[in-house]
């Protein structure tokens, strides 16, 4: 018994053992890493591919050590497309992993994959990427990531498509964000378009939620509709404002949202607590509250002592400055109104971004549009 044991022990070392000579693996198309609730230990891997991909597998290997493992892949499907994700866990924080993808004799090439850890970190946050002509986006992502090299990570803050369940436009999507998606960690946010059908009707966010597998939040009926991780000095809360879309097919999402949100906030253990949510406080005029965010985000945030808030919704950068009890304060919460990143253009502000640089004691925020001009430049400060 005990020689068998052996046996199979070495054989599967064996196995374990990166190797070399395989064929390029063509099938696989949109390779992108997904956030986790905790970035320092894990991250989910997910891929495309217009035919399912026989014997697929994940391996993958800590930088400086030569045993490999193989991650479990789960295979999903929607319009036409097979989706592939693979959860990695029990990660090294603060470490460099290589991975690739593997099915028969062909592998893709290997992969960086870097684990967050306490360090200060930039992200790239843009919103709106929707388009007619997916090459605007791509000249935004193309100029954020060249200005910013060293983002790790970056959040597209709603209407991430024009129509969420046309695959195509997640093709064109996917192929304009390439430069993003090579070894940066992707935090998606539901906006409205993402709730719309092939007719422009309201619907369930069925593309978006195939799309990405997401933390869990526990909450039945609602997984992946809204979420929350850690990353180095800050938490972050994804936030879903698609009460009117969602409500007629998948009831009460708004107190559930609510109930999460209370109980995840008294778990923080980081200095900054962000929300990202795609919807603005403000009427498309800006000259007050909509009755939503009156109702329920903004006393909610004051009571959650939230210090950022990002939106987007209304394609224009505009800085609210700190709002408690729905007034201009010297205390209370920050709002940020992100302008676009796609071609939609309601105001004639070319499309921008945002980077944040995140410290312990320091919040620096820039933004920037495509042309180079910088609109916005402040620092939030703890002691």
């Amino acid at each position: 018994m005990f020689e068998k044991f052996l046996s199979k022990f070495f054989k599967n070392q064996e196995n374990h053992q990166p190797r070399d000579g395989y064929e390029p693996l063509l099938a696989v198309k949109f390779l992108r890493q997904i956030v986790t609730a905790d970035s320092k230990t894990s991250r989910v891997v997910m891929w495309n591919s217009d035919a399912e991909i026989s014997n697929v597998k994940l391996e993958y290997k800590l930088i400086g050590e030569d045993a490999a493992n193989f991650g479990e892949v789960v295979t999903d499907f929607f319009e036409g497309n097979f989706i592939y994700s693979c959860k990695l866990e029990n990660l090294k924080p603060e470490s460099l992993y290589q991975f690739r993808i593997i099915s028969d004799n062909c592998a893709t090439a290997w992969q960086n994959l870097r684990t967050a850890g306490d360090r200060n970190f930039q992200m790239l946050l843009f919103s709106d990427s929707q388009c007619i002509d997916y090459r605007i986006w791509q000249r935004t992502a193309t100029v954020a990531a060249q200005n910013f090299p060293d983002a790790e990570i970056f959040v597209v803050n709603g209407d991430l498509v024009d129509n969420g369940q046309d695959f195509k436009q997640w093709r064109k999507w996917y192929n304009a964000a390439n430069i993003l998606l090579q070894e940066r960690i992707f935090a998606p946010v539901i906006g409205n378009h993402e709730c719309y059908d092939s007719y422009w009707l309201d619907c369930l966010p069925t593309g978006y939620l195939h799309n990405f597998k997401l933390p869990p939040n526990g909450i039945k009926n609602f997984g992946g509709y809204f979420y929350s991780f850690d990353y180095g000095a800050a938490h972050f809360f994804i936030l879903n404002t698609q009460f009117f879309e969602i409500e007629k097919f998948n009831a009460g999402m708004q107190d559930a949202q609510k109930y999460w949100l209370k109980n995840d906030a008294a778990k923080v253990n980081r200095p900054w607590k962000i929300v990202l949510m795609h919807k603005s406080i403000f009427n498309r005029a800006q000259n007050d509250f909509v009755d939503e965010a009156k109702e329920y985000f903004l006393p909610l945030f004051d009571e959650l002592q939230i210090d950022l808030v990002f939106t987007g919704h209304l394609h224009t950068y505009r800085n609210a400055g700190k709002i408690f009890e729905q007034k201009k304060s010297a205390r209370g919460t920050t709002y940020i109104l992100c302008g676009r990143a796609g071609d939609q253009n309601y105001t004639h502000e070319p499309e921008s971004f945002i980077c944040l640089d995140i410290r312990a004691d320091s919040v620096n925020l820039i933004c920037q549009n495509v042309n180079g001009e910088i609109w916005d430049n402040f620092s939030l400060r703890k002691p």
